[in-house]
């Protein structure tokens, strides 16, 4: 029997007053409680590509990337505020291009069309494109961001790659890069482990997995949970979100039913896409920068981040950047305000603190931005069941049957039946409306006959609506939960 993965959220929060189950929502705003100011030593002095946040509240690294003039180069930050924390001298911008210098020994590469950057407690991993396409690793210190002798090329005679641009580093020491793909060719992710021994001796490094994504186009953000076992990739060529189950021994396989797609704005010329991601831990909440193109002015007036429900795409809340700079400075969008907006917003990374708080960059306004979240952050439960399609046979109807058992503890099944490819979406709902969780997203499926295992053991007892949609009907059913 073919079986299709899935993400199930299972976890929510029980109103202590009633038997009900509200949604998974955020419950307060969103705000920032720290902007770099760049009209003073304290800035970054150049177009800020990224920003990893390192161990301690206000302190991180922002990557400058300068394309037009070669300049690439790394920024550290201990115990920030606008006007302070920023290690090491300032540049000016009529300096010389600057270029950060890994250097080891008479081993040095130069920081060259550099793009992304992720911590590792304070360890700085760069994805570079040297001729080597090398990954280099850097440590913050208390006085500046200093080489580390850690680094692996990935280019080797047996296995040659394409450039590197998007880099995430988990909490088990594994190493997610994508490279770049375009309209004509799909990106692919390298999968290595930082205990392995090509790492010390700075030698080509042979990836432990690799992916390639199933589109076309440029993978401008990875993102890992602790352990490897779930990896989240974007494509701003399609404005796509893939979600991958696995590990990095065995392998990852497409979770075909997380269904994010880009949401197009203006007009059909002028959309934004995913870029950097980064996912929150414990809460179990991917996080997205979402802007327009690179080089567009139209990214000051979009720029925002959206806080996406891992297991099924779904947009939970949004971090709006452009908007709050637009309202912080009087009505315009490319205004600094001191320690509230960044003003220019174009924003395209994303990186999260072991305190929950959210950093960002603006390209052209040359700064970091820390938000800080008012209420409680929800907490989902980051699980994986099956879809099972039990067998060929093309169904007279597009139905869904009574679930089995019922009443049930804790887990019933839900079978249904598609007489065409079609889009589908299964929600459970409380007795009073209320979305408790997506099931299935949105997820293409062939003609057949199928079935779900839904697991309740979070839930509280009472009656539950379940709902599938094809895309033109939808049909909903009563099913009861007794513990």
């Amino acid at each position: 029997m073919k079986k299709f993965y899935i993400f199930i959220a299972l976890s929510l929060s029980i109103l202590l007053s009633f038997s009900t189950l509200s949604a998974q929502t955020f419950d307060g705003e969103w705000a920032t409680a720290l902007v770099t100011d760049d009209d003073n030593d304290n800035g970054t002095n150049q177009r800020t590509m990224a920003v990893a946040a390192t161990t301690g509240e206000n302190s991180f690294v922002a990557l400058v990337s300068r394309p037009s003039v070669g300049e690439y180069y790394l920024v550290g930050y201990k115990n920030a505020t606008d006007s302070s924390g920023r290690l090491g001298a300032s540049f000016s911008s009529g300096d010389d291009p600057k270029q950060t210098l890994w250097l080891n020994g008479f081993n040095q590469v130069f920081m060259d069309k550099s793009w992304d950057i992720a911590s590792h407690g304070d360890l700085i991993f760069v994805a570079n494109n040297d001729a080597a396409h090398s990954i280099l690793v850097f440590e913050i210190k208390d006085d500046s961001v200093y080489t580390h002798p850690k680094k692996i090329s990935t280019v080797s005679n047996a296995f040659n790659i394409d450039s590197l641009w998007a880099i995430d580093v988990n909490d088990a020491g594994q190493v997610f890069v994508t490279t770049q793909g375009n309209e004509a060719t799909p990106s692919k992710v390298f999968v290595y482990d930082f205990n392995d021994s090509e790492w010390d001796a700075g030698s080509v490094a042979t990836p432990r997995q690799v992916i390639t994504l199933p589109d076309n186009g440029l993978a401008q953000g990875v993102a890992s949970n602790s352990d490897g076992s779930v990896i989240y990739v974007s494509n701003s060529l399609n404005g796509k979100i893939y979600a991958y189950i696995g590990n990095i021994t065995d392998g990852y396989e497409l979770a075909p039913t997380f269904n994010y797609e880009r949401l197009d704005y203006v007009d059909s010329a002028n959309v934004a896409s995913p870029l950097g991601l980064s996912f929150m831990n414990d809460n179990n909440i991917l996080f997205a920068a979402v802007d327009n193109d690179l080089h567009s002015l139209r990214s000051y007036w979009f720029g925002r981040m959206y806080a996406i429900n891992p297991n099924t795409g779904s947009i939970m809340d949004t971090i709006d950047v452009a908007d709050w700079n637009y309202i912080s400075a009087d009505s315009t969008y490319n205004n600094h305000v001191d320690n509230v907006a960044s003003g220019y917003t174009s924003t395209f990374s994303i990186s999260i603190d072991d305190n929950k708080n959210v950093y960002s960059q603006s390209y052209y306004g040359w700064t970091i931005e820390k938000w800080v979240f008012s209420g409680t952050l929800p907490t989902i439960n980051l699980t994986i069941t099956s879809v099972e399609k039990t067998d060929n046979n093309i169904p007279t109807s597009f139905e869904v049957s009574q679930n089995y058992p019922n009443p049930f503890n804790p887990s019933t099944t839900i079978e249904f039946s598609i007489t065409e490819k079609a889009q589908i979406t299964l929600e459970v709902y409380s007795i009073t409306g209320e979305l408790v969780t997506k099931l299935i997203n949105g997820a293409e499926f062939s003609s057949g006959n199928y079935k779900v295992s839904f697991d309740a053991s979070r839930l509280s007892s009472g009656t539950y609506i379940y709902s599938i949609n094809n895309g033109i009907n939808t049909i909903s059913k009563k099913m009861t939960l007794i513990k």
